[in-house]
């Protein structure tokens, strides 16, 4: 995996998390208890973000290295979602 699709693979991950995970802990400490699976839920679906953005990378990668005689179709472009 190039070192730059995993530079942007794990930032999209960090974006995930800051977006989903921060109003969960501000409602949760307004509330005074936490609710560990919510997190775990918030970092699983973190996860499979990172995952679909390094396939959807990774394609691009691979088409990118085609010709205009010879191209290379990616089914990794897709990423995990197929649309």
């Amino acid at each position: 995996m190039n070192k730059e699709i995993l530079i942007e693979s794990i930032k999209e991950f960090f974006r995930v998390i800051v977006i989903a995970v921060i109003p969960i802990l501000i409602s949760n400490l307004s509330n005074n208890s936490f609710d560990w699976k919510v997190i775990a839920v918030v970092a699983a679906i973190a996860g499979l973000k990172f995952i679909d953005k390094a396939m959807h990378l990774t394609g691009q990668a691979v088409e990118a290295e085609g010709t205009k005689k010879d191209p290379i179709e990616s089914d990794l472009t897709l990423g995990i979602t197929r649309f």
